[in-house]
């Protein structure tokens, strides 16, 4: 039984770790790119959420949630989603006094981190 020179070998290894490379390297990519999406996601609903607190109204958060949920192809931020229900129905609580309010959304503000 012959086994081969150290030359096929190292080719053989070569065209596995290519295969390899090859197969997981778009994985990675998508992953990479849903968890930036993600991040932004975050970013950006902070920041309306705060520009909907000091403003007391929510039109411009409502609208980009409802665009954003549309758009949504991830089921990893449908947690951040239920967090943004929250916090505009906390903002549009017209029951609530403005601390009140600044408090329990600054809490959901940061279970969205």
């Amino acid at each position: 039984m012959e086994l081969g020179s150290i030359s096929e070998w190292v080719t053989a290894l070569a065209e596995i770790a290519a295969v390899c490379v090859a197969l997981f390297l778009p994985y990675y990519e998508n992953n990479r790119e849903r968890n930036k999406r993600s991040r932004n996601l975050r970013l950006i609903f902070k920041a309306f959420i705060k520009d909907a607190l000091e403003e007391d109204d929510t039109k411009k958060l409502e609208s980009y949630f409802k665009i954003s949920y549309l758009i949504n192809d991830s089921e990893d931020d449908e947690q951040i989603f239920s967090l943004i229900q929250q916090a505009i129905m906390v903002i549009n609580d017209h029951q609530i006094t403005a601390e009140q309010k600044e408090k329990e959304v600054q809490e959901i503000v940061d279970c969205i981190d």
